[in-house]
C-alpha cells in the first residue's frame, strides 16, 4: 500500500471509528466503572482513594460540555484518544519515516486495547494521552535540542503521573534509552532532562498534596495491590499471557513480539536510536507486569502503555515485509496484514455488539445494562418512604461501588448515594467525601443483590427498622435479569448499635 493510501486508509478508520463511538457513546448505559469516576467529578480534589485526579477532571471538563450524560462523561475521553493516535503518527514520522507512522497509528487505531480505551473512561484514557504526548516531546527535545521540547516534555509526564502512578516508569525508560545511546547519551550531563523531571514532580505535586492530608491513603492501597500472592504463580503467569493475546490478537501480538525482539537487537546491541526508542519505552513497564503476573493478578488493561512505542516497531516490521524482494514474501506479508485488520474489525464490531445488546450472553458484562430502569423503581421507593416517614431517604448501595456510582448518576444525586462505608466498611473513595452524619436518622432504600442473613444483620444494627427484602428484576440489554433487592429502612445510625434479642427481628 503506497503511502498516501496508507494514511487516507487511517483517516477513514479514525473517523469511522470516532463516529461510531459518538453514536454509541449516548446510548449504552455508563459502566459501573465510568458512574465511579463520575463521582469523583462531583468531589472536586487533589486527589482520590484509587487514582490520581486527571480522570476526574476529564470527566468533569466533558460534562460541563455536554451536561450529566452519558456523552458527556466519555466525550473528552474519546477526544483524547484521536489526540494520542496523531501525537503518535508524528512520534513515528521523527524516528522512521511517514509510512511507518501511518502504519503505527492504523496498529493504534485497530489493537482491541486502544479500542476499548478509546471508549470506555478509565484512567487509562488520559493516561495513554499524556504517555504519548511525553514521548512525543522527549523525541522534538532529543532531534532538535529545543528547550521548549524539554519543558513539554515535563509537563506531559506529570500529565501521566496525574493519569496514573506508574507513568512513574517513564523516568527509567528515558534513563535507559540515553544510556544504549551513543549519539544522545550527552544529555544525561546536561540541565534540560533534569529540569524536565522537576516541572512532572511540580505538576504531580496536588497528588503528593492529597496523600499528606489524608495519612498517604492512596500511595498506601496502591503499593499493597501487588503484595502477596493471589494464587497459583504459574496460573496467574499463564492467565496474564492469555490477556496480552486477546487485548492484542494473536497475529498482532506475534508483530509486537517481533518488533520486541528486532528492538533488542537493532537498538541495544546495534545501537540504532529508532530502535533503542522503540525497546526502552516498552520492555520496562512490561517486564515489570510480567514479572508481577507470579504474585498478583494484572489488569488487562495495565500494559497497554508499553504497546504504543511498540507499535513503531510492529509498523516497520510490517512494512519491510511488505516491500521484501521477495514477491511470495511480500504477498504473504500483505495477506496477513489483511486479514489481522479483518480480524480486528471483527472484534471490534462484536465488542460494540455486545456492549449494545448483551449478546453473546456468555460475553456479557453482568453489570452493563438495567440502571435507568432500577434507578426508576428505587426513586419510586424513596418518594415512598420519604411520605412514609417524614424524612428525606438516601441510596445505600450494598457493594463495592457499582449500585452506589450508577443510582447517583441516574438519579443525579450522587450526594445522596453511599456504597458499604455506610455499614462501616472502608468504602474506597466514599469514605474520603462522604459525610454519614448527614444521614444520621434518616431513612434510606437499601439496594442489595444478595441479601443474605450477614447483610441483614448488619442492617439492623444500622437502622432503627427494616423491611423485608422486596426483589426487583431488572431487564439487562442481554434479556438477562438482574436480580436485586430493596430494603427500605428507618432511622440510620453510623455507629451500630448493640442488637438485642428482641431488636434482631425485622
Amino acid at each position: 500500500m503506497k503511502r498516501d493510501k496508507l494514511f487516507v486508509f487511517l483517516i477513514v478508520v479514525v473517523v469511522g471509528l470516532t463516529l461510531l463511538r459518538l453514536l454509541v457513546a449516548g446510548t449504552v448505559e455508563l459502566l459501573p466503572e465510568e458512574a465511579y469516576y463520575w463521582t469523583y467529578s462531583k468531589h472536586p480534589a487533589l486527589g482520590y482513594f484509587d487514582h490520581p485526579p486527571m480522570v476526574a477532571w476529564m470527566v468533569h471538563a466533558g460534562t460541563l460540555l455536554l451536561g450529566d450524560t452519558e456523552r458527556g462523561v466519555r466525550i473528552i475521553n474519546m477526544l483524547l484518544w484521536i489526540g494520542s493516535c496523531a501525537l503518535l503518527w508524528q512520534t513515528a514520522r521523527i524516528w522512521f519515516d511517514v509510512r511507518v507512522a501511518s502504519g503505527a497509528a492504523l496498529l493504534f487505531s485497530a489493537l482491541p486495547i486502544f479500542v476499548g480505551i478509546g471508549f470506555i473512561v478509565t484512567p487509562d484514557g488520559p493516561l495513554v494521552f499524556f504517555w504519548t504526548l511525553t514521548l512525543y516531546a522527549i523525541s522534538l527535545a532529543l532531534h532538535t535540542g529545543r528547550n521548549a521540547a524539554w519543558l513539554l516534555a515535563g509537563v506531559a509526564f506529570g500529565g501521566a503521573l496525574l493519569s496514573k502512578y506508574y507513568a512513574l516508569l517513564l523516568a527509567p525508560s528515558l534513563l535507559l534509552f540515553l544510556l544504549f545511546s551513543t549519539r544522545y547519551r550527552r544529555w544525561l550531563s546536561r540541565p534540560q532532562p533534569w529540569l524536565a523531571l522537576g516541572i512532572a514532580l511540580v505538576v504531580f505535586s496536588p497528588v503528593v498534596i492529597w496523600n499528606a492530608q489524608h495519612q498517604w491513603a492512596s500511595f498506601a492501597f496502591q503499593s499493597s495491590r501487588a503484595s502477596g500472592v493471589k494464587g497459583n504463580a504459574l496460573e496467574l503467569a499463564g492467565m496474564f499471557w492469555l490477556v496480552q493475546l486477546g487485548i492484542l490478537t494473536p497475529p498482532l501480538f506475534v508483530l509486537m513480539v517481533m518488533a520486541a525482539a528486532r528492538a533488542v537487537q537493532r537498538g541495544w546491541r546495534q545501537r540504532e536510536d529508532r530502535w533503542n526508542f522503540v525497546a526502552a519505552f516498552s520492555l520496562p513497564l512490561f517486564l515489570l507486569f510480567a514479572i508481577a503476573s507470579f504474585k498478583a493478578d494484572v489488569h488487562l488493561n495495565w500494559t497497554a502503555p508499553s504497546f504504543l512505542s511498540l507499535t513503531l516497531g510492529g509498523a516497520a516490521v510490517w512494512l519491510e515485509g511488505t516491500d521484501d524482494p521477495d514477491p511470495r514474501q511480500a504477498r504473504r506479508w500483505g495477506v496477513a496484514a489483511w486479514l489481522s485488520g479483518l480480524l480486528c474489525a471483527v472484534v471490534l464490531v462484536a465488542a460494540h455488539v455486545n456492549v449494545l445488546f448483551g449478546r453473546p450472553e456468555s460475553l456479557a458484562y453482568s453489570r452493563v445494562g438495567g440502571w435507568r430502569e432500577l434507578a426508576a423503581q428505587v426513586d419510586s421507593a424513596k418518594v415512598e418512604l420519604s411520605r412514609r416517614s417524614g424524612h428525606k431517604a438516601f441510596v445505600l448501595g450494598v457493594d463495592k461501588y457499582n449500585i452506589a456510582a450508577e443510582l447517583g448518576f441516574y438519579l443525579r444525586n450522587p450526594g445522596d448515594s453511599v456504597n458499604l462505608y455506610a455499614l462501616g466498611e472502608r468504602g474506597l473513595g466514599y469514605r474520603f467525601w462522604t459525610d454519614l452524619e448527614r444521614f444520621e436518622g434518616r431513612p434510606a432504600v437499601v439496594v442489595v443483590f444478595n441479601p443474605s442473613e450477614g447483610t441483614l444483620q448488619e442492617l439492623r444494627a444500622h437502622f432503627d427498622r427494616i423491611d423485608e427484602p422486596l426483589p426487583m428484576r431488572i431487564n439487562a440489554p442481554a434479556r438477562r435479569w438482574h436480580s436485586v433487592y430493596l430494603v427500605c429502612c428507618d432511622g440510620y445510625h453510623a455507629k451500630p448499635r448493640a442488637l438485642t434479642e428482641a431488636s434482631k427481628g425485622l
